[in-house]
């Protein structure tokens, strides 16, 4: 069940709109006590109560910069359980989802570097920042650098750099230093902002529209221009992350934390790192916010038996019985876009 009021964020309950604020979350509260109590009663009601909490727990961990239009929409239903369900719907569908990618949907980790070996390191640096990130694999490059070449959490070396550096290797063969496969990572996947042009697809436009109204209400409206097009590459919104740890990231099994200290995260509930400067706190935060709400809300666990039942289906049911085992898969692929 959702915390008591007086749990609220000191942020919120500091708010001069406190008051309103309270009264929305209340409602929400209201609603998932209403639920519960049919479910209790043997209803069919998870995907109500995931709706529900939803909203509920977006008072909890979103790092609203203007959390007013937010409010206003949950108080305007007047607690009128089917508005407020669907506008918790509307949350699950544009917002978590355009975080949480379905376990390998992740693009193939080729090597984005020259076969041929440089003499020491300077000289690969000298050579990649050549061209500036227009697509993944150029991103890839320089975030390599920024990264210097190392997944930033487990520190293992890129493979494919080492193969390409004698200094880097003589790291591996002579200092003890691991090397793995890394891959490019996003903290906001590409689909969510490709190239969004007066000319673009209504169903692309339409589907971008509605994520970045979502982040809009919290008062995040610059971020769709800032990320718009080729910028989703833009260095801030890349990390370097070994294979298997992307993983857990992209499924929202970790999330970084920003601590008081500038740029020095707490990678939740495993072990603190710290990384250099980059990328964007205001991306990571998002990203957090999405996978602690995804987890306290239960949308996690149910978007992880929806992708175990696609793997399980081989064919639709006739009358309609699949229509949400479809829905889910239409939008999980999303996340893999050709590179």
């Amino acid at each position: 069940m959702f915390p008591p009021e007086d749990a609220l964020p000191l942020r919120i309950r500091d708010h001069p709109r406190y008051h309103e604020i309270a009264s929305g979350y209340n409602l929400c509260r209201n609603l998932e006590w209403s639920i519960q109590r049919e479910i209790d009663l043997g209803k069919d009601l998870e995907k109500d109560l995931i709706h529900c909490r939803i909203l509920g727990y977006l008072f909890h961990y979103f790092p609203a910069r203007d959390i007013k239009p937010f409010v206003r929409e949950i108080v305007t239903t007047n607690g009128r359980p089917r508005e407020l369900l669907q506008l918790g719907e509307f949350y699950y569908d544009f917002f978590i989802r355009s975080f949480k990618s379905n376990e390998g949907k992740s693009p193939p980790s080729s090597s984005p570097l020259s076969p041929h070996p440089s003499d020491n390191v300077a000289q690969l640096i000298e050579c990649i920042l050549q061209e500036a990130p227009q697509d993944r694999r150029t991103a890839k490059k320089h975030a390599l650098v920024r990264d210097s070449f190392q997944c930033p959490v487990t520190k293992v070396y890129d493979w494919d750099a080492v193969m390409c550096s004698e200094e880097m290797e003589m790291k591996i063969t002579c200092e003890g230093a691991e090397g793995g496969f890394t891959q490019c990572v996003h903290i906001f996947l590409e689909f969510t902002n490709a190239n969004i042009t007066p000319d673009s697809t209504e169903f692309w436009a339409t589907y971008a529209a509605s994520v970045w109204g979502v982040l809009d209400r919290f008062g995040y409206s610059a971020l769709r221009e800032e990320l718009n097009g080729p910028n989703i590459h833009r260095l801030e919104n890349i990390v370097t992350m070994e294979k298997s740890l992307r993983i857990h990231f992209d499924r929202l099994w970790i999330w970084f934390t920003a601590t008081e200290e500038p740029n020095t995260y707490k990678l939740e509930e495993i072990r603190d790192w710290l990384i250099s400067r980059y990328p964007n706190p205001t991306y990571l935060s998002i990203h957090a916010a999405c996978a602690k709400i995804a987890h306290v809300s239960g949308a996690g666990r149910y978007i992880e038996k929806i992708f175990r039942c696609m793997a399980d289906v081989r064919a639709l049911s006739e009358g309609g019985g699949s229509a949400e085992l479809l829905d889910e898969a239409i939008l999980s692929s999303m996340h893999a876009i050709p590179v």
